[in-house]
């Protein structure tokens, strides 16, 4: 069930959790649970645990690990340890991380139905890839969408609207927009492994952000309540913002002929692999001390981290989906980081 290797990168846990700066693998080591409830806070002093911060993990080396870790770099008398309370910056990827990416990452269903509004006012894209599919309900046929084909569908589905409108149509899709398979609403199917690690982290002055290869507008609208997370500490992909005022109206019965923002369908980021470091840099402004993914896409991510900060200053988690009963199990799109972790 478990696996454990250390040298110089990441904590790996199984089905939901890798470490890069001591590379430990975990496998099948948490109680894989979906949240649907909030967490109390748990806050470390010092040498003192209040009480378990962690409930919801196997009680092993991993957890003990991560508690450890918070332990040493929150108590100012460690200097080798310590890091101050502003520059506790913690990065998390959210597709297959904060919650569940399977069948399809989530988004590709807010896509998918949004799809039929998009055709009427398009009817060309009736006959096109994946489009088509889509309308026919023939979903099997999206198995092997290329990411171009799926920026294709987010871009035309997300955009040529304002922003309100845009989270409007978010806020809505969420209250009732349910798994395929298990019937949950998508919201609920954020791990509980992993909403407790978000709020241990708070808990102990950490800033969390979410760095996501899916939507920002999506996230922000979707998923800032879930995890307890601003919105203005969500990156993600992007669509290109105008600025529409009395000036340049073009659609001026929106917003009540206030001004606006317009969403155009044109991506200006893909937040992905070697963009995610970037744009840490360019919307955080620091380097993190804990980064948490679950892919390829994560790994420029998790080497950044791991790279720039002391060894006994910096944690990576990756999670690991193996665990085919209570979850998925797949490896796909994940091959790099894992082989870098059992190294």
């Amino acid at each position: 069930m478990i696996r454990i290797n250390k040298n110089r990168f990441v904590l790996l846990i199984s089905s939901v959790l890798v470490t890069f700066l001591s590379f430990v693998i975990i496998s099948s080591s948490l109680q894989i649970t979906f949240a649907q409830s909030n967490i109390s806070g748990v806050v470390i002093e010092n040498e003192n645990i209040q009480q378990d911060p962690l409930p919801s993990w196997a009680d092993n080396q991993i957890k003990q690990k991560i508690i450890e870790f918070i332990k040493n770099i929150t108590n100012p008398q460690k200097a080798e340890y310590y890091i101050a309370p502003e520059d506790r910056i913690a990065v998390f990827d959210n597709d297959g991380t904060l919650w569940s990416e399977k069948p399809i990452p989530f988004q590709a269903f807010f896509s998918m139905d949004r799809v039929p509004n998009v055709i009427s006012k398009n009817p060309a894209l009736k006959e096109k890839y994946p489009f088509k599919e889509i309308l026919a309900k023939n979903f099997s046929a999206l198995k092997d969408i290329t990411q171009n084909e799926l920026m294709t569908l987010l871009v035309s589905t997300h955009s040529n609207m304002s922003q309100i409108e845009f989270d409007s149509l978010v806020n809505k899709w969420i209250l009732n927009a349910t798994h395929p398979q298990t019937k949950m609403l998508f919201v609920d199917m954020v791990y509980q492994p992993m909403l407790e690690l978000l709020n241990f982290l708070r808990a102990n002055q950490f800033k969390e952000f979410i760095v996501s290869g899916g939507g920002i507008d999506f996230i922000r609208s979707a998923l800032s309540s879930v995890y307890d997370i601003p919105e203005y500490q969500i990156i993600g992909s992007s669509l290109k913002y105008k600025y529409v005022d009395n000036i340049n109206w073009t659609n001026s019965y929106i917003n009540n002929n206030k001004s606006y923002i317009f969403k155009a369908p044109k991506i200006i980021s893909l937040n992905d692999k070697y963009e995610k470091p970037a744009n840490i840099a360019l919307h955080i402004g620091k380097i993190p001390v804990i980064a948490v993914g679950n892919s390829d896409g994560d790994f420029q991510m998790l080497k950044y981290t791991d790279d720039n900060n002391d060894i006994r200053k910096s944690l990576e988690i990756i999670v690991h989906h193996d665990d085919p009963v209570r979850e998925f199990m797949y490896d796909s799109h994940a091959e790099s980081v894992l082989d870098e972790a059992k190294k």
